[in-house]
């Protein structure tokens, strides 16, 4: 069976189950549980665009592109265990199809893309009749509703209209006039009396009549005396308007900009929610429960209606000398005023604790368990209260001074110790017993404004980490003074917000919009790797695993799920520039236990608690998303400590550089690991010593990236660890260009548009590589790569042979050298000895014209007696074989043979690969032909089979494995698809 991962265009709840029409498969998922149930392949090279199930339940007719088949639910006595199987191959009409319903258990009517409706028996797979319209223009969507005895059709038109007409009637009914662009999509409800339409202009439209009709809404006679007029034209979208579904209580919207607007009847917006990695939506269906949408990101999610009441906001207390909030374990409130600590249980009793302290600036810190809360001034004044866990009040069970001057800063390191931070860089760590104990000191380095922002202890490794006010994070060992490790300006200007410690892993948070990884390795610190969110302000992680974080966007406080990449919560709280708190906690919620999160903050001298209960406001991954755009190359790689398990490293024109891999339970996990500042084009893996993979990924922007994938089992489970080596621009003003010169040595290669084609590396001893980069200005740049810990990339030799852009650099191990192919646009291919790359007069030796055009994909297989067969495929759709004869020692070259087909691809040849004594090759077409080749004389090779994929616009091919019966390949491009190639008996 094959895997696939593509644009998800239908979506249909139906009984206990979500049907998702992912390609030409139809996968299904339980609604309860949203796991995955089966996938049945349902129509024949076309993408399914649409469910529909009979009156009876029983059955689901599916249909995309000209075919439709029927799908039936299986007896639960089966043994296998199937909840569906299609009853039929799947019947290929005449013209596109856009919608379809049952007359009966036995009869379907379907509207094609020329208004059209045509009537098929199911039994027999036969026409039974069909009806042309005269005004048979081209529909760009349609739906088709049952009446009595009759069929009513919406159809939309290229034309910006609705044409409402029956079969039984010659003229169209009415018209739908109003829309300034193409009817993408039409929702009726005839209960509600209701008619929805999308379009091309941005807009979304509800049609309802304007008078109460004396006929029945299912007759024809409604229809031809019922004017539908616009009530409401409303507009949300940033783009397109694709699809629309109508619900109990409102309308739902979806769009090319990722968005989903909710709208009541009377047109009013009531929610707008981003998802899919803001991808186009291009299906959507709701039930009584909640909503179902696929995107363009290969994702499948869940969400609830937005509900009025899903959220408990109110003002706790109006007072203006209320200056620090913070939530206890208890689940109870401490405020903190000029005078004194204010805590209250429940949100209703108030018990107060008086502050002797001399200085009116005073730091509040509450502790990581949340029982502990420290108070102190600039003068040294301490207090530390304790909640008593019996009953519900705080104990002061310090009360002092420290002698360590004016103090700037109070953090937790962990539940024990306290970390002060004085002037002149003074940091003080204390522990809390029965009395204050000073443990050591340590000296913040010089900066512009010397405290601390954030700070973690690390008892296990002797560690205390440390975030100044300008960005840096300092490292610190008991014992020493100044720290051994300094990252510098790792986040912005404004320092660090908060430093976990786990399980030998630190991750900070900032101001930036990023969240930093480091590593504890032999009692070192060491850089891993960063990501970047959606929003600047990141604050702290509201969970143990370190998944769902909070920060500010603007005036709004943010709740993100980083496994998902998806936005859980906004709040309107005016910003983060004011004390604030926030929890995540389970409360009984009628008798069930629900996840909520719970935010204080003051605002206008108000103290407000809003609480929100999880399960109504969050959506949830059906299939989690991936690369929202096309995967421009992708590699794979398995790790020796499980070797079944495969591992797809993707870049595309996302930016986005992706780890991901398929589990036993048939779930996708996808994880961003880089972001490049373009797309990626090339990629290239290399596998190093002790479970790690060498990453090199480039593209626009002249861009070169160069990273490390660690394999680590943790609790049987293998865990990938991202490492960053070191990012490399060729051209432009980055700093990255400059590296560690001033701006007065600094010379300015500018050129945005040059862009990296292709790359391949050789490795010259452990840790050294030779990585060669093909690049639009059809130059061939050559570097040193160092993945030492001072991590080097250094350019050798920059040759510009070529006239034109380099599309493809391919390595072949010729005896005990390499030898670099580099293809172009104009269909040229040459051969270059790379152990004399060094020299300044570095030229091919051998070159030769395979394609007419320019080269997308090349492979080369290695024969006896200095014989090289080298496959291309390009531009001018025909598959190149040429065998070349090389001399030794790479003296000179002839072409001994070669052979051509044309006739097996009807687009750009994107994807070849050898595999023994086969090729494959796949194309922009979505075909992937299997050939067989043999060389005798001359170049001998035939046509062997040839299968569809569900991928569009096919940008490469990777040969995964390969036995005595199958080949197994993995095809990429807007989406990827395992599939296996059967070999002839």
């Amino acid at each position: 069976m094959a895997f696939v991962r593509t644009d998800v265009t239908a979506v249909k709840f139906h009984q206990d189950f979500i049907f998702t029409g992912i390609g030409s498969y139809t996968n299904i998922y339980s609604k309860a549980s949203l796991k995955y149930v089966q996938s049945v392949n349902t129509l024949q090279g076309q993408k399914i665009y649409g469910f529909m199930p009979s009156k009876c339940g029983k059955q689901i007719l599916c249909f995309g592109g000209k075919q439709f088949t029927v799908l039936s639910f299986c007896d639960p006595s089966r043994e296998r265990g199937d909840i569906c199987s299609r009853l039929f191959t799947s019947v290929v009409c005449e013209d596109w199809l856009h919608s379809g319903i049952w007359m009966d258990d036995d009869k379907v009517a379907l509207l094609t893309a020329h208004n059209t409706i045509q009537f098929w028996e199911i039994s027999s797979q036969t026409l039974l009749s069909q009806h042309k319209r005269k005004d048979n223009s081209i529909l760009y969507s349609g739906l088709l509703v049952p009446l009595q005895d009759e069929v009513l059709v919406l159809a939309g038109t290229v034309f910006s209209e609705v044409i409402i007409h029956c079969c039984s009637e010659a003229e169209p009914l009415q018209h739908l006039k109003g829309h300034r662009g193409v009817i993408f999509s039409i929702s009726c409800d005839p209960q509600k009396e209701i008619i929805v339409t999308t379009s091309d202009d941005r807009s979304l439209r509800i049609w309802s009549p304007n008078t109460v009709s004396k006929h029945k809404i299912n007759t024809k006679e409604y229809w031809q005396h019922t004017e539908m007029l616009c009530k409401y034209e409303l507009y949300g979208h940033l783009a397109r308007v694709m699809r629309s579904c109508i619900s109990n209580n409102m309308v739902v919207s979806v769009g090319e900009d990722g968005a989903i607007c909710f709208w009541d009847f009377n047109g009013r917006p009531l929610k707008k929610n981003l998802a899919h990695q803001n991808s186009c939506i291009w299906a959507v269906d709701a039930d009584n429960d909640s909503l179902v949408t696929g995107g363009g990101d290969c994702g499948i999610m869940v969400h609830p209606f937005p509900m009025v009441d899903v959220s408990q906001n109110y003002t706790l207390e109006r007072n203006a000398e209320v200056k620090k909030v913070v939530f206890t374990a208890r689940r109870n409130i401490v405020m903190m005023t000029d005078n004194c600590i204010v805590y209250c249980v429940e949100e209703k009793d108030k018990l107060e604790y008086r502050l002797h302290h001399t200085s009116t600036y005073k730091l509040l810190s509450m502790s990581l368990c949340r029982q502990i809360i420290a108070v102190s001034d600039m003068d040294g004044n301490l207090d530390v209260f304790i909640e008593n866990c019996k009953e519900d009040c705080l104990q002061n069970i310090i009360k002092t001074k420290l002698e360590f001057g004016k103090i700037l800063s109070m953090h937790w390191g962990d539940n024990r110790h306290l970390i002060f931070c004085s002037q002149s860089g003074e940091i003080n760590v204390v522990a809390k017993g029965n009395e204050v104990e000073k443990i050591c000191s340590y000296t913040l380095p010089v900066c512009k404004e010397r405290w601390l922002t954030a700070a973690a202890i690390d008892a296990k490794n002797n560690m205390t980490i440390l975030g100044d006010r300008c960005g840096n994070i300092h490292i610190y060992i008991k014992g020493e003074k100044d720290p051994v490790n300094t990252f510098r300006k790792v986040h912005g200007r404004y320092g660090p917000t908060s430093i976990n410690i786990k399980d030998n892993e630190i991750i900070s948070t900032g101001r930036d919009g990023t969240i930093r990884y480091f590593v504890i390795r032999n009692s070192k610190v060491k850089y891993m790797s960063s990501k970047c969110l959606e929003f600047q302000w990141v604050e702290k992680f509201l969970d143990r695993d370190e998944n769902i974080i909070c920060g500010f966007q603007k005036r709004d406080f943010v709740v993100y799920d980083i496994r998902n990449s998806n936005k859980m919560l906004e709040v309107p709280c005016g910003g983060g520039h004011r004390s604030w708190d926030a929890v995540r906690q389970k409360d009984k919620v009628n008798d069930k236990y629900e996840e909520l999160i719970k935010l204080i903050y003051i605002k206008n001298s108000d103290v407000n608690i809003v609480g929100f209960q999880l399960s109504k406001i969050v959506s949830r991954n059906v299939v989690n998303g991936s690369h929202s755009k096309e995967i421009n190359c992708l590699q794979c790689c398995t790790s020796g400590l499980d070797p079944s398990k495969m591992f797809y490293v993707s870049g595309g024109e996302d930016t986005t550089l992706r780890v991901s891999h398929l589990d036993s339970r048939m779930e996708f996990l996808d994880r961003v690991v880089y972001k490049h500042l373009s797309n990626i084009r090339a990629l290239k893996l290399y596998k190093l010593k002790h479970e790690k993979v060498l990453v090199i990924s480039a593209g626009g922007r002249a861009q070169i990236c160069v990273n490390i994938i660690n394999f680590e089992k943790k609790q049987d489970k293998i865990k990938v660890v991202f490492e960053e080596v070191l990012g490399y621009q060729m051209k432009g003003t980055d700093k990255e260009k400059k590296g560690n010169q001033n701006w007065r040595n600094c010379s300015i290669d500018f050129d945005p548009e040059t862009r990296v084609m292709d790359i391949e590396i050789i490795q010259t001893d452990d840790n050294n590589f030779i990585v060669f980069v093909g690049c639009s200005d059809a130059y061939l740049r050559i570097y040193n790569l160092n993945i030492d810990e001072n991590a080097e990339f250094k350019l050798i030799n920059e040759v510009k042979y070529h006239k034109t852009c380099i599309l493809k650099t391919h390595c072949i191990q010729f005896e005990n050298k390499a030898i670099l192919v580099t293809c172009t646009t104009r269909g040229d291919t040459a051969l270059w000895d790379t152990s004399k790359l060094n020299n300044d007069n570095f030229l091919p030796f051998y070159t030769t014209t395979t394609n007419k055009s320019g080269i997308n994909s090349i492979t080369s297989k290695l024969l006896s007696n200095g014989n090289i067969l080298v496959a291309t495929g390009g531009d001018d759709n025909t598959i190149h074989l040429i065998l070349i004869n090389i001399q030794p020692n790479l003296t000179s070259a002839n072409l001994t043979s070669s052979f051509h087909m044309d006739s097996l691809h009807s687009s750009q040849i994107t994807g070849l690969c050898f595999a023994e004594e086969y090729l494959v090759s796949a194309s922009v077409d979505q075909r992937v032909s299997l050939l067989k080749w043999k060389v005798e004389e001359v170049i001998l090779c035939e046509f062997v089979s040839q299968t569809f994929c569900d991928v569009a616009d096919v940008q490469g091919m990777e040969l995964m494995e390969g036995d005595s019966e199958t080949i197994k390949v993995c095809v990429f491009g807007k989406g990827m698809e395992v599939t296996e190639l059967k070999k002839p008996s």
